[in-house]
């Protein structure tokens, strides 16, 4: 019985193209990577909030937010490489590959140093108690505490690369791997520190940023000087010319991150800001509890960036069109797994944490559900346009949509005063105009019937 059942397997995963094999390939190693990272994200709350208490997670979420807008100075740069890496690959251009990834590690390198030694300087001028709305107490720890999170983000920022030549490569799965070899690690350091009794928010960062750090290196060394020895990151293959191949794409990826960022990254520096940084702390647990949502819908998309990529260069719409069908009846079963997931949700936070008692509104709670369905709903037609690199129309969404978040977050908090739930409808409806324009787009684009600005 187990024989016929892994010869069934076997063969749903190997029937297809050579493309959707692959795909299923990689949706099949997301599930069981993913399933560990689920594990690790749901365990992450209650171990942190044993060992800091809930001002400092809400201090560290809101100061992690603040960070992460130094994704941003990558000028889009690793989606640039994503898209060009992949064309270079599937028609066999190794040597334009090599300098692709040369070229992007150079550049990306100059960048993270120049924002590291700008914030070095800065960061003594910066009150982090008052932007955190914190005791003035905390604010030597907080500036000693920024500076690691800057550094070692700066750092994992460039190493992360090797998960985006992963994905080009259509091995997504893998660069996923790393990533749950570098949490889990994390988590673990982060146990121990819960044996010590002696609450640190530094220790706690160290904790957190440092050991992906190391797994992205190791990871970076051995394939390099393996699978991916064609590749390997050379001074001599550094090609200036190609930079603009790689940030002319990028650059219209970058205007889209900073308007992500300010539309996704905004929510815990707001509810900290508006309320406290206590407030934070229910909104990041119902928001972690729905994420699996958003986990198990990356398990299935994360594969197709590159896919449509690929079957793109080579003018495969059918596999397109069937593709996004098989996807569209996904969404309606995540749908149902969500209404699951949200009329249990009591008892299954009250296990989670383990008994410890957190009240979260009813309003917050269904603005996070809306919030990751409208989310999973966008990045089906997003993750198309995004590989064949049709984002002007979506830069341009993407930036109203940031222009929208502030003004309407004043209209649900002091004008509705809905709460800390203002914020996250805030984001829902600043997502309405994308949920329409990209399901449009895509069937202009994929029907040939796409002009001027719908094309682009």
């Amino acid at each position: 019985m187990f024989n016929n059942g892994f010869l069934k397997i076997k063969h749903f995963l190997n029937t297809g193209s050579k493309r959707t094999s692959l795909v299923k390939k990689n949706i099949l190693a997301n599930i069981l990577i993913k399933s560990t990272s689920v594990l690790v994200v749901l365990l992450y709350v209650p171990i942190t909030l044993n060992y800091l208490n809930s001002a400092s997670y809400g201090i560290w979420m809101t100061l992690s937010s603040i960070v992460a807008w130094m994704g941003v100075f990558d000028i889009g740069l690793g989606n640039g490489l994503r898209n060009k890496l992949t064309e270079a690959l599937a028609t066999g251009d190794k040597e334009t590959a090599k300098k692709y990834v040369s070229t992007a590690y150079a550049m990306l390198s100059l960048l993270v140093l120049f924002v590291i030694i700008i914030f070095f300087v800065v960061n003594n001028w910066i009150n982090w108690d008052l932007v955190l709305n914190t005791s003035e107490s905390n604010r030597e720890e907080l500036k000693t505490l920024a500076l690691v999170i800057v550094s070692l983000f700066g750092i994992k920022f460039v190493l992360n690369l090797i998960v985006t030549v992963f994905t080009a490569d259509q091995l997504p799965a893998i660069g996923g791997l790393f990533e749950v070899i570098g949490s889990g690690s994390g988590l673990f350091v982060i146990w121990i520190l819960t044996q010590t009794n002696k609450s640190s928010l530094i220790s706690f960062g160290l904790a957190t940023m440092l050991t992906p750090v190391v797994i992205y290196l190791a990871a970076s060394i051995y394939f390099y000087q393996r699978r991916y020895s064609y590749l390997k990151p050379s001074f001599n293959c550094i090609d200036l010319s190609r930079a603009k191949a790689l940030t002319g794409l990028g650059v219209q990826f970058f205007g889209i991150q900073i308007s992500v960022l300010i539309i996704f990254q905004t929510s815990n520096i707001l509810i900290a800001h508006y309320f406290s940084p206590s407030a934070v702390t229910p909104y990041n647990i119902i928001y972690r509890y729905f994420s699996i949502v958003s986990m198990l819908w990356g398990i299935i998309m994360l594969p197709f960036w590159s896919a449509y990529t690929n079957a793109w260069a080579n003018q495969d719409k059918v596999w397109i069109k069937k593709v996004l069908l098989k996807i569209l009846i996904g969404y309606l079963c995540l749908i149902l797994f969500t209404a699951i997931l949200y009329i249990f949700r009591n008892i299954f936070i009250k296990i989670w944490l383990g008994g410890k008692s957190i009240d979260i509104d009813d309003k917050l709670t269904l603005s996070v559900v809306v919030y990751v369905l409208i989310c999973a709903w966008n990045n089906i037609f997003a993750f198309f346009l995004n590989g064949i690199g049709k984002i002007r129309l979506s830069l341009y969404f993407s930036i109203l949509s940031a222009a929208l978040i502030f003004p309407l977050n004043y209209f649900f908090i002091n004008v509705l005063h809905f709460g800390v739930s203002g914020v996250v409808m805030s984001i829902n409806f600043s997502l309405v105009l994308g949920s329409v324009i990209g399901p449009i787009q895509s069937y202009l684009i994929i029907n040939n019937k796409a002009r001027g600005v719908w094309n682009r």
